[in-house]
């Protein structure tokens, strides 16, 4: 079911922008941030709910939480691709590419054959998740969504902490 905005939203969408905050940003990481400001209207936002939760996962060991740079350029380069016009892709390259591991975001990728498939930004606070920023390499992954968000889920069980509200963005 669609419902407002929830607060988690905007906790990801500053920690994103933060990382062109500074001092002297490149003119093409404020592009990109602009072109991801404007994808981010047409958002909407769901509560996920169990039978996504309990959906048979794609397999645990395919599923790579980002933690170095060359991981955070296959994240961008496959975010960029829901921008048809290659200049946008490059401009959000750069923005996305400025990312700094750090919380309440995590990003993921999902591989097949060496290849990246599906990414995705997984943000927490409190008994709150947010899935966001879901892509996929291209239309024949998709249908991989729901076996993916479950895997998402699933990596963040590794904690001690119980969502209790878990939403997806779409």
């Amino acid at each position: 079911m669609l419902q407002p905005k929830p607060a988690i939203a905007e906790l990801k969408n500053q920690w994103l922008f933060q990382h062109v905050n500074v001092e002297f940003p490149t003119p093409e990481s404020l592009a990109g941030r602009e072109l991801y400001k404007q994808k981010l209207a047409e958002k909407t936002y769901c509560q996920i709910g169990t039978d996504v939760i309990e959906h048979q996962p794609l397999n645990l060991d395919d599923v790579y939480l980002v933690d170095f740079h060359r991981l955070t350029v296959a994240f961008s380069l496959l975010q960029a691709k829901q921008w048809d016009n290659q200049a946008d892709q490059s401009l959000v390259v750069e923005f996305l590419s400025q990312i700094i591991y750090s919380a309440p975001c995590d990003l993921y990728l999902a591989f097949s054959g060496g290849e990246a498939i599906a990414a995705a930004i997984v943000t927490t606070s409190g008994k709150e998740l947010l899935i966001s920023d879901l892509s996929f390499s291209s239309e024949k992954f998709e249908v991989l969504e729901s076996a993916f968000i479950s895997a998402l889920v699933q990596k963040t069980r590794d904690s001690d902490i119980d969502y209790s509200d878990i939403y997806r963005e779409k």
